[in-house]
């Protein structure tokens, strides 16, 4: 592909982009999930009410990490987790959905992070540890020892 040939297909590319917008079609990101509205996007970081069962999930999947790999993962369960809740709402939602719900599952893991750290003072992420220590936690419940 030539310079020129390049330089026209973005910008039919543009050009597709400012209809569709005009049209008042949503504007798909084509470097993000696919199905994610940035039209109206504006702050979308901000807490949304999510589906509790989702929010559950996300909580058995942070508590699921520490368990089994000692607070480290590749991250496809809980991407996999938010990607199917997202693409189930209207997209000028999901942006915040995502972001509300990647919140959730950030402040469970720092919190049993925590727990674990009270527990065993001198862990860190992705070292080993007795795991039967896990027993005692509540998810979502701030412990103090």
């Amino acid at each position: 592909m030539t310079i020129t040939q390049m330089v026209q297909s973005q910008q039919r590319q543009r050009i597709g982009e400012l209809v569709q917008k005009q049209q008042d079609k949503p504007h798909i990101n084509p470097y993000g999930t696919p199905g994610m509205s940035l039209n109206n996007a504006g702050d979308y970081r901000q807490m949304v009410p999510v589906d509790e069962g989702v929010v559950h999930q996300v909580k058995q999947i942070a508590f699921d990490h520490m368990k089994n790999g000692y607070g480290v993962s590749d991250g496809e369960d809980i991407s996999k987790v938010v990607r199917d809740y997202t693409m189930s709402l209207m997209p000028e939602k999901r942006l915040s959905a995502s972001w509300t719900l990647n919140e959730i599952f950030h402040s469970e893991a720092t919190r049993l992070g925590e727990y674990v750290h009270q527990c065993v003072p001198g862990w860190d992420w992705g070292k080993p540890f007795d795991t039967s220590i896990l027993d005692g936690y509540q998810k979502g419940v701030d412990i103090q020892a």
